[in-house]
């Protein structure tokens, strides 16, 4: 079996930050629950520098970068796998990773409703729905 392993993202460097927006360039909106609307590079660039997450990584199989992986101060786990590198468990071994890693109480995931395919891969890993967050945007 290939290698896992994650190359940190801080401190924040220009070809890692890079990788980032083209793996944020790659969501559907029903894998985000944070982007309605895709940033330009230079926000995308001031919010990596901002340092958002307790711990944030390039996922490498081998050689080669397939994803991102972050864990929040509230020790909520996100997990994005480019598209020509899914469906080879490689989510999977990476949250794995990361829970090993920065072992917690509890570990959460804030999952879009409309997002199956990570609902799954989560269930799959025995987290459980703990509640269910509405929102109202106000009319314009």
């Amino acid at each position: 079996m290939s290698e896992i392993k994650f190359v940190d993202v801080y401190p924040p460097r220009l070809l890692l930050t890079t990788f980032l927006y083209h793996v944020l360039h790659e969501r559907a909106p029903e894998q985000s629950i944070s982007h309605k609307e895709m940033p330009t590079f230079d926000q995308h660039r001031a919010f990596v520098e901002r340092r958002p997450y307790k711990f944030w990584y390039l996922i490498q199989v081998d050689t080669e970068p397939v994803g991102s992986i972050y864990l929040t101060e509230q020790n909520e786990i996100g997990v994005f796998i480019l598209k020509e590198h899914r469906s080879r468990g490689h989510g999977t071994r990476a949250i794995k990773l990361l829970m090993q890693t920065h072992p917690q109480e509890q570990f959460l995931a804030n999952i879009n409703p409309n997002n199956a395919k990570s609902l799954a891969l989560f269930e799959g890993l025995e987290f459980r729905l703990l509640q269910l967050t509405m929102v109202s945007r106000s009319p314009k």
